[in-house]
This record gives C-alpha cells, sequence and structure tokens, in this order.
C-alpha cells in the first residue's frame, strides 16, 4: 500500500495542475485503486504522532454508522452473495466543536467549515466466476492533501474497518475516489526521505510541471537551508514538517538535496507572515501576490 501511494504521489506531481488554488494544484476527478492491502503506512512515515490516529478517531468514526454497516456485513457473509454496505464518516461538521453541535461559526479561521473530507466508506462482497469471495473498499472524498493527509487516513482505515469480519472474503482492492485533490508543495519534503532517489523526483518537477517545481523547491528550502528559514519562523506546523523531514534524511541526501536547492532556489518575492490572531504562533507565509492562506494546510495537526 506504501509503495503504490508513494507512486502516486509522484505522478500527480508530474501532472500539470488543473488549476492552481495560490500554490497549491489541484486535480479534479481523481480515483486510485490500491491492490496492495497491506497496511505497511505508519503515521511516522508522514510525520504524525500517535495524536493524528486520535484525531482522526473522534472527527471520522461515527460508530452507530459503522456498527449498522458490520451487522449489515454480518448478514451479507451469512447470504454468501454478492452485496455491499456503507456507513458515513460525519463525526463532525466543523471541526473544533463539540460533539453533536452543528454550528458554522468556527472556532478559529483554520477550521474547517466544509464538512469531513472522508465522506463515507463502501465495503462490497465479490462472488468469484471460480469460487471463493473478496473483498473491495471504496472510499469517497470531498477532498485530500495528497502528501501528508491522505496518507494518514490509509493508516486510520485499518481501524475504520477492523471490526468487519474480512476472513471469508478477504480484502482485494482499496479504491479512492477523489472529488478535488489538493498537492501542496509544503509537505513535498515530507516524501524525500521515503523515495529511493529523492534528487531524481525532485528534478523530474521542473520540465513536466515548472510552476509547481518552484514552489517545491521554494518550501523545501525553507526547510533543509537554514538561509531561507526565517520564512517560517513563527510557522507551527511548517516547523514541524521541517523538523520531521530532517530526522529522517540521511546526512548524504541532504546535502545533495541542499546543493540543488541553492541552485535552483528562484530568489525572494515581497513576504509578509499571516500570524492567525488565536495566540498559538500559527499562520502562513505568503509571498508576493501567488500564496494565499491555506486551511488545508492548517487543519494537519501533527
Amino acid at each position: 500500500m506504501r509503495a503504490e501511494w508513494l507512486d502516486y504521489t509522484q505522478r500527480l506531481a508530474r501532472t500539470p495542475a488543473l488549476f492552481y488554488s495560490g500554490n497549491r494544484k489541484i486535480m479534479r476527478p481523481e480515483r486510485l485503486t490500491l491492490t496492495d492491502t497491506t497496511f505497511d503506512l505508519r503515521m511516522e512515515d508522514v510525520g504524525f504522532t500517535r495524536n493524528k490516529q486520535s484525531q482522526l478517531r473522534r472527527n471520522y468514526l461515527h460508530e452507530e454508522a459503522r456498527a449498522a454497516a458490520v451487522t449489515l456485513w454480518d448478514a451479507r457473509l451469512a447470504k454468501q452473495k454478492y452485496g455491499s454496505v456503507g456507513f458515513h464518516c460525519y463525526k463532525h461538521y466543523v471541526k473544533g466543536k463539540a460533539e453533536g453541535v452543528v454550528d458554522l461559526t468556527p472556532t478559529s479561521k483554520r477550521a474547517s467549515v466544509m464538512g469531513p473530507c472522508i465522506q463515507a466508506v463502501n465495503l462490497t462482497l465479490e462472488e468469484r466466476r471460480g469460487g471463493g469471495r473478496v473483498t473491495h473498499v471504496d472510499l469517497f472524498y470531498r477532498t485530500t492533501e495528497l502528501f501528508k493527509k491522505f496518507p494518514a487516513d490509509l493508516v486510520f482505515l485499518e481501524e475504520l474497518l477492523t471490526p468487519f469480519n474480512l476472513e471469508p472474503a478477504p480484502l482485494e482492492s482499496v479504491t479512492c475516489h477523489f472529488a478535488n485533490v489538493t498537492c501542496h508543495p509544503m509537505y513535498f519534503a515530507g516524501l524525500l526521505p521515503l523515495m529511493d532517489d529523492p534528487l531524481e523526483n525532485l528534478m523530474a518537477l521542473e520540465p513536466l510541471d515548472p510552476y509547481f517545481h518552484k514552489w517545491v523547491v521554494k518550501w523545501t528550502a525553507r526547510y533543509l537551508c537554514e538561509e531561507y528559514a526565517h520564512g517560517i519562523a513563527k510557522f507551527a506546523q511548517a516547523l514541524r514538517v521541517k523538523a520531521d523531514v530532517l530526522e529522517r534524511l540521511d546526512p548524504y541526501t541532504l546535502e545533495l538535496l541542499q546543493l540543488y536547492l541553492r541552485e535552483h532556489h528562484p530568489g525572494y518575492t515581497r513576504t509578509r507572515f499571516a500570524h492567525d490572531g488565536d495566540g498559538n504562533g500559527e499562520g502562513n507565509e505568503e509571498e508576493g501576490p501567488d500564496e494565499e492562506d491555506d486551511d488545508e494546510a492548517g487543519e494537519l495537526e501533527g
């Protein structure tokens, strides 16, 4: 599962955007089918701690909806015939509010007011012509950030599926249907420690999507080259990304990347820091007119 997700990130990173929102590449609609159903991703692989699992559970696991689906699934297995069951993930409408309270006033400007990213989970029981049965899982998304947020969802999926009896019908595929996908250059650096040749992957972006390459270089330089780090000095989310990437990169690869970033850095534009006003020191750096405040980035808590 990890390798297939990583391949997909590189394919979309190299694909010209449908459009850009600030420096965020937006692709839509998209679909990813994972045929390696080994849950070999870990939160640590993408710079999250165990707190992320608790956050996802709090925001997306609707116990009553899943329990109803488990009952229906057991009945479907007993019949041994094709069918599907599903459950929704609307544990919240607005992040940060008390459970069961529908209030569209966010607790801060970083809180989502657009509903859950994961909308629903569907399990399908397939009967094979040659005998036997398998399970296919479909996840339906309003949106996701591909490089950092989505892989955490794949880790969490294993917990979502825990109560379902998959022994009579082993899991064969996971298909993710995305209405919208964000490729955020501030999170591309988190992929570098997972790549066999991170420098080659970084270089491959330039001829295929020069605009995205420029922003990946700028963001990655903020993490790996101290002379560019001032732009994230008060941006807590970016500082967490920086610490994670530096911890996971080996010294030789780090040195190669630093040489490339310094050679290809596009230079500075007008810079200002936008504080979110809630006293926690988070915000977003804006460089000229190209970059705007990013709710999706702010929602990714480590």
